[in-house]
């Protein structure tokens, strides 16, 4: 009887782990549910953003070239086309998505008091 009572223990042991291993399998396939939702809403959102970020961008350089002489007009249209125009680097080739803030300010400098004189 000893022997029976221990094959059944294993049996019954057996059984609990295989009722957890299936809960624990519906967990993770509801994770797994969850995790793919998130990385689709996250997609959207990614292209989404990237999306404002253009118009914000071709709103403020539509904003910018109207506000701006003949002269930094030219130096924003190097500067679109990937060239330095600040005095550091002038004429140096900027580097794919790079910014520069010195010819930022080579372009824009000045453009508060521009409106200024303007208004």
């Amino acid at each position: 009887m000893n022997g029976d009572q221990q094959r059944n223990g294993i049996y019954d042991n057996l059984a609990h782990l295989g009722a957890h291993l299936t809960e624990m399998g519906d967990e993770l396939a509801a994770l797994k549910s969850q995790l793919n939702v998130a990385l689709a809403q996250n997609a959207e959102l990614t292209i989404e953003n990237k999306h404002l970020q253009e118009a914000i961008k071709k709103l403020r350089d539509e904003r910018d070239e109207q506000q701006l002489t003949t002269g930094r007009r030219t130096l924003n249209e190097l500067y679109h086309q990937g060239f330095h125009v600040c005095r550091k680097h002038f004429g140096e080739r900027l580097a794919p998505n790079e910014s520069c803030i010195f010819c930022d300010e080579a372009i824009f400098s000045g453009m508060d008091g521009q409106k200024g004189k303007q208004e």
